[in-house]
């Protein structure tokens, strides 16, 4: 292995170490969005059921129910941001993450490409060694 070749390889591992490690953290910012997906959904039952009913309240239930409700829509409007929030950077990492992937291809191209020229340099340098094979000059 040359050394342009190995000098090759290791960007390619390094960008392949790069591409694992946002690779994970593309993992990660998914399961951030399904748990904050799940808080909405148990928010949103939680609003629901906290909505007043037909029945006669004291006026101290109705205050509480109606503190209660606000504090649950704060807290279901902040999960809707943060949801938002997270599927841009989940879309802004999977860009990262691509262009890692491109970047590891084509150094494999650019790989390929040397070790296919050093083969052909080698053999042309075995060519140029050999001895003439044309018929031999006459005496």
């Amino acid at each position: 292995m040359s050394r342009n070749e190995r000098l090759i390889d290791l960007l390619k591992l390094r960008e392949a170490m790069r591409a694992r490690r946002q690779a994970h953290a593309v993992g990660e910012l998914a399961n951030e969005i399904d748990r904050a997906k799940t808080m909405q959904d148990k928010l949103r039952g939680l609003i629901k059921a906290n909505t007043p009913l037909d029945e006669p309240m004291t006026p101290f239930a109705l205050r509480s129910r109606a503190w209660y409700g606000r504090q649950m829509q704060e807290q279901h409007d902040l999960l809707e941001n943060r949801s938002s929030f997270l599927e841009a950077e989940i879309v802004q990492a999977r860009k990262v993450l691509m262009r890692h992937k491109n970047r590891e291809n084509i150094l494999e191209q650019r790989r390929v490409a040397v070790k296919q020229a050093e083969v052909e340099d080698r053999e042309a340098l075995a060519e140029r060694q050999m001895p003439p094979s044309g018929p031999k000059p006459k005496r």
